[in-house]
């Protein structure tokens, strides 16, 4: 068993390996060095002026929501470049207790340190060292991803609290909505999973709270048929939202293939 120490040793020690990393401007996903030059701009252009940097996503036509430049980019003007990154490591190292926390939740009759030392896998992931070291939006949608997680597990754990744990579940997913649109389409996964413990009074409430939260999405889409970019609105809403959906479906059909062939070939040797 591992002791509370140990494990703060071997978290650190992986911690200590992304900031080593850091300094060496590790690339290993091989395009966050080339995402974080080329999104630079519209930092250093929210920097200067808010309505100058939607002015410049308008130029570009980036479809995005600019919701994380205009974090990073007021976040760089009281606290320096420098310093910002440096918490941006220690942000993205939140991710793997996050995923920990969710594990304990969804396997409780699990050996905790194996799932403790499972989460610590992410340490590993090319993308996640290479969203942490160069800024890149990757690292804070997951982390927001996870904290929706986290909370519909909750939800789905608790007899007491459902509404609460629901809204901290959706706060969330906008929230990782924002920094990386197509992880909205959650909401109607989230949503139907929830059907059978909520009231009427709750999931109207549910509803209402999603609904005003788009509302800076819906403003930011009639920004854009305002100002002639209808096709990268159309782009977002359409072919690149459906692209989106058809590769996280096959992805997912990929990895699920093999728990279910292992799962049957197990009932067969049953």
């Amino acid at each position: 068993m591992l002791s509370i120490e140990k494990k703060i040793l071997i978290f650190f020690i992986l911690f200590v390996s992304l900031v080593i990393s850091f300094q060496l401007g590790e690339n290993s996903s091989g395009g966050s060095k080339h995402d974080f030059f080329a999104t630079k701009i519209y930092i250093d252009t929210f920097k200067i002026d808010f309505f100058l940097g939607l002015e410049m996503f308008k130029t570009k036509g980036e479809i995005h929501f600019p919701f994380f430049y205009i974090l990073i980019a007021n976040l760089n003007k009281f606290f320096g470049d420098t310093l910002v990154k440096y918490f941006y490591l220690i942000i993205s190292s939140i991710i793997p207790l996050i995923l920990f926390s969710s594990l304990k939740k969804k396997f409780s009759q699990a050996n905790f340190d194996h799932l403790f030392l499972l989460s610590l896998l992410v340490f590993l992931s090319p993308y996640f060292r290479s969203s942490a070291i160069w800024l890149t939006t990757d690292n804070l949608a997951l982390l927001f991803f996870l904290l929706s997680i986290n909370s519909f597990l909750k939800f789905e754990n608790s007899k007491n609290n459902l509404l609460l744990n629901a809204i901290f579940c959706f706060t969330f997913l906008i929230l990782a909505s924002y920094v990386r649109y197509y992880y909205s389409i959650f909401f109607v996964f989230f949503f139907l999973m929830m059907q059978s413990k909520l009231n009427f009074k709750d999931k109207f409430y549910i509803i209402l709270f999603n609904v005003f939260c788009s509302i800076p999405f819906l403003f930011y889409v009639k920004f854009f048929l305002d100002n002639g970019n209808s096709s990268s609105a159309l782009n977002f809403v359409g072919f690149d939202f459906i692209f989106n959906t058809l590769t996280f479906t096959s992805l997912f059909f990929f990895f699920f293939y093999f728990f279910f062939f292992f799962f049957f070939f197990f009932l067969i040797i049953k």
